[in-house]
């Protein structure tokens, strides 16, 4: 065999070589292009789970605070209506006519004299409490800042009864004040 011939058989069989690394070089090369596509698809599934979790998670928390703060809303301008209601009350009672008032306080001054033992002493709100403390016998003893309602005490001095239109509506509220609700909100 010649040089030549030696040198082509070489060249050949270099280049077989050569073919066959390339062959392999690109198996090889897909193969890791393959890997890599299946890995990035599983992961891209896998964020897009998470991320679809977490978002309904977000979700739920943003609703949840959304019913909370229609909740807060709705019992505060209850809560104003029905202030208002212990307004207009107190307004009434402020305009209340001379015979029902009348009859309020001698209910009040009567009550509260029982309560007390039958020997108390009066403060007045009004001129008219006046007379009808008079007129019962109970002595006054000083005229008080209220809407409208008396103060009675003992003759001991240690027990006072708040019978003022704003002591008896404080008193009650929290009772009035669920009954209000009731009625306007049931």
């Amino acid at each position: 065999m010649s040089v030549e011939k030696i040198i082509e058989q070489i060249k050949k069989d270099s280049n077989n070589v050569v073919e066959q690394i390339l062959k392999e070089a690109d198996k090889q090369a897909n193969k890791i292009v393959n890997n890599a596509i299946s890995k990035a698809k599983k992961e891209s599934r896998e964020i897009l789970t998470n991320g679809k979790k977490q978002s309904e998670s977000i979700k739920k928390i943003l609703v949840s605070k959304a019913n909370q703060n229609s909740k807060r809303k709705i019992i505060k301008v209850r809560e104003s209506i029905i202030e208002e209601c212990f307004e207009k009350a107190q307004r009434k009672l402020i305009k209340l006519e001379d015979e029902k008032y009348k009859k309020l306080i001698t209910k009040l001054i009567k009550n509260g004299s029982k309560k007390l033992g039958g020997k108390c002493t009066v403060k007045t709100s009004r001129d008219i409490d006046k007379k009808i403390a008079d007129e019962l016998g109970i002595k006054v003893t000083e005229k008080i800042d209220a809407t409208g309602g008396i103060i009675l005490k003992s003759i001991n001095g240690k027990i006072t009864l708040d019978n003022t239109f704003e002591g008896i509506l404080e008193r009650e509220k929290d009772r009035i004040r669920i009954k209000v609700g009731k009625l306007l909100f049931s």
